[in-house]
């Protein structure tokens, strides 16, 4: 028993595969924003949670009435808390921030990708969860929505 915790831990720490990833990306892709929104307020899944707002903020959906994305997830998204071994791999530096015309996108490809447990092109460099601008926008958002 004492051996197989630890080997737990470890695969489980590991996440989703990038295949997985892209999976689970192309689902949540398919939904409707009405259910999007659904699942925004509902999910215990934290992974979900992020893939679901980086799709709303890529549809430009930052508020749905009491609702609002960044409501729950900015609380979760401390830096240091997805710690990743530093890769020196250049391939994996084929994309970065400045490749995305919205923060959304970057997000969601962070996702995509197997993120926030594996970050493949670096997108969260300070390991929070959230790539890139993605933080300020979830930011504006939690305040746009408190000044009503």
């Amino acid at each position: 028993m004492r051996r197989i915790l630890p080997l737990f831990l470890l695969l489980t720490a590991c996440g989703p595969s990038p295949q997985e990833a892209r999976i689970e990306a192309r689902r949540i892709n398919g939904l409707s924003t009405a259910e999007l929104w659904r699942i925004q307020a509902t999910t215990e899944d934290e992974i979900e949670l992020y893939q679901v707002e980086a799709e709303l903020g890529s549809r430009n959906q930052f508020r749905s009435g009491a609702a609002y994305l960044g409501k729950r997830s900015l609380a979760l998204a401390r830096p240091g808390r997805w710690r990743r071994p530093r890769q020196d791999d250049p391939d994996l530096d084929a994309i970065d921030c400045s490749d995305f015309v919205l923060e959304a996108a970057a997000q969601a490809e962070l996702m995509g990708s197997g993120g926030p447990r594996n970050d493949r092109h670096r997108l969260d460099e300070d390991g929070d969860g959230l790539a890139c601008g993605w933080r300020s926008e979830l930011e504006r958002s939690v305040a746009a929505a408190r000044r009503g």
